[in-house]
């Protein structure tokens, strides 16, 4: 499991720049942003674009939704040219987690606290998953609240191939339903207030630090077991996986 709030910090550095409005509050400071900004493609996480993506996409999917080619080139001809990356409002948190998913299995399987917007009485959180129901009452986009604008939360989601990955206002934007993807994020981020120095000196060492610490290594991919506050083999092991992954780095 990964943190929500590292995976906005992700999506935004992915989002069109001019689409951040003004004075907005994010979780990362606007240079951090736009770092390299992705375009839309349905069925893509992140992939680059080739001419042979382009044309599989038109012939398998835009062709059929009625799209003529002379629309569809005029919109995505300079994709291949420029060597952009694509994603669709799912592929988002797929790049970033590595699990795929359609917007109605992560709403109806990943996501918890979940409901109808304006039933769910609790405040937005970052990295929340925001759903646009059908006329089937399937979900079928996604965007995921990235920071807010005078009070107003905003929303980071791969809109389509006019707009690419970019941040809109909740009220802009006909999303129905919301939820917290428990199932593939972490929202307690209590373990990154303050920096904690810890040194284990024994097997199943036990307390408030250690439990800090196993929250960390999980929502940095090192499994960790359970955040119990007590340092067994899961622990240890994630420990000893980190230290070799950076201390590599630092070779």
């Amino acid at each position: 499991m990964k943190s929500a709030l590292d995976f906005i910090r992700f999506a935004l550095s992915h989002a069109k720049f001019e689409s951040i409005p003004v004075g907005t509050k994010l979780p990362l400071d606007i240079e951090e942003c736009a770092l390299e900004e992705w375009e839309y493609l349905p069925g893509m996480k992140g992939e680059l674009v080739t001419k042979e993506t382009l044309e599989a996409k038109y012939e398998n999917f835009y062709k059929l939704c009625g799209w003529t080619r002379e629309k569809f080139d005029h919109l995505t001809g300079s994709f291949a040219q420029r060597r952009v990356h694509a994603c669709d409002s799912q592929g988002l948190l797929a790049a970033y987690t590595g699990m795929e998913a359609t917007p109605n299995y992560c709403y109806s399987a990943w996501c918890s606290d979940k409901g109808r917007i304006g039933e769910v009485k609790r405040p937005y959180a970052i990295g929340e998953a925001v759903f646009v129901m059908d006329k089937e009452e399937r979900m079928m986009h996604t965007g995921f609240i990235c920071g807010q604008i005078g009070g107003e939360p905003l929303v980071v989601e791969a809109r389509g191939v006019v707009y690419g990955v970019c941040v809109t206002r909740l009220s802009d934007r006909p999303w129905t339903h919301r939820g917290l993807c428990t199932r593939r994020l972490i929202y307690d981020e209590g373990c990154y207030d303050e920096q904690i120095v810890l040194s284990l000196q024994k097997p199943m060492m036990q307390g408030e630090a250690v439990k800090l610490l196993q929250r960390a290594l999980n929502a940095l991919g090192y499994f960790a077991g359970e955040a119990d506050g007590k340092c067994g083999e899961f622990t240890l092991g994630a420990i000893k996986e980190f230290s070799r992954a950076h201390l590599t780095r630092l070779l």
